[in-house]
């Protein structure tokens, strides 16, 4: 069989999506010891909170010994916290995976046995076309191989790294015109019609200015996992609207910088926590309405959960506000420990 050596890929796939794990109120444990900072004080309203994220391996101090809990917490802070939350809700200990070598995706194909057909490294990315419905991947010059099944399974992956996307294929086959330049693959492949196989093939460039931002592995973590894309999503919101550096909104510079407000934090909590228990069936906020109010369900996921509560006598939202440590800590303590949730009457 002749393998279709086309395009190399300077890439990795944060848009492709798998299935995120769903935990349902996973019980953790403590791992590591509190230290006491020395600007937290017992009895406080934030101590117990505090201590709890800590020992959890949730939330660390800003140092050996303090924890500065009226500290605003940031974009890029929430985005590792989120990320350490999912890896504990999975049953992890909350490490954040380090960046793979993403000069080795692979793709893999397999017949409906799971036998090997046909694998491509970094070095052999095959032709691919998206025209049509969903994407079209060339394994074989031959038009019309015999040789390969009618159905295939795709893998799409890094070495070294615990993501995996599985996507189903069905055998096409394509010829040039005789006469017409050809501008689209000669053999055949397999059509990939499910829209989440659609989008790893547009291979999001590899962000190298945030390679060494220290929060990245964080939000490669999540999109990796498939809890969110990174600059459709997480960008998007962070930014208020605006998709990253074309708009003027560099995540290297801004996330750091820019605090975390409320809507932020109920989203991506919302999406790394997994299913929770429903604790107040009818819990609301007067200033967030489905269908009106982005991320909505989110919100009231987590307000009926007992993780949110409001800003306000009235229970308003108020999602633009920003966030300090504690406040932060004590929500995260609500989700790791259902026995601090807030139940309400």
């Amino acid at each position: 069989m002749k393998r279709i050596l086309g395009i190399i890929l300077t890439a990795v796939f944060l848009s492709a999506l798998s299935i995120p794990c769903g935990a349902v109120d996973t019980e953790t444990t403590t791992s590591r010891d509190y230290p006491g900072f020395s600007d937290v004080a017992e009895g406080s309203a934030s101590y117990e909170a505090i201590k709890l994220c800590y020992e959890r391996g949730l939330m660390n101090g800003t140092s050996d010994s303090a924890f500065n809990p009226q500290g605003k917490l940031t974009v890029a802070q929430l985005v590792v916290l989120a990320a350490r939350l999912y890896d504990l809700q999975c049953g992890g200990d909350g490490t954040v995976p380090a960046l793979p070598d993403y000069g080795q995706p692979y793709l893999r194909f397999y017949d409906e046995d799971g036998n090997k057909l046909i694998f491509f490294t970094m070095e052999e990315i095959p032709a691919y076309n998206t025209a049509g419905e969903g994407v079209f991947i060339g394994v074989s010059n031959e038009v019309d191989d015999p040789a390969l099944p009618e159905t295939c399974t795709l893998q799409v992956g890094y070495e070294g790294y615990n993501w995996v996307g599985h996507y189903e294929g069905v055998k096409e086959s394509h010829q040039g015109t005789p006469g017409v330049m050809n501008h689209g693959p000669i053999g055949t492949g397999y059509r990939f019609a499910d829209p989440k196989a659609a989008s790893f093939t547009k291979f999001v460039p590899f962000p190298i200015h945030l390679e060494d931002a220290w929060w990245y592995p964080a939000a490669f973590y999540l999109a990796s996992e498939g809890v969110m894309n990174f600059d459709g999503e997480l960008v998007y919101r962070a930014s208020n609207g605006n998709n990253g550096d074309d708009s003027g909104y560099n995540p290297l510079t801004r996330f750091s910088k820019d605090n975390a407000t409320r809507a932020l934090f109920a989203w991506l909590v919302d999406l790394t926590a997994g299913k929770l228990e429903t604790v107040n069936e009818t819990a609301s906020a007067p200033d967030v309405v489905v269908g009106e109010t982005r991320d909505a369900e989110s919100i009231l996921r987590l307000y009926q959960a007992g993780v949110l509560t409001g800003v306000d006598a009235a229970g308003n939202f108020g999602g633009d506000r920003e966030l300090t440590r504690a406040q932060a800590a004590i929500m995260m303590a609500r989700v790791l420990e259902p026995s601090l949730r807030v139940r309400t009457a």
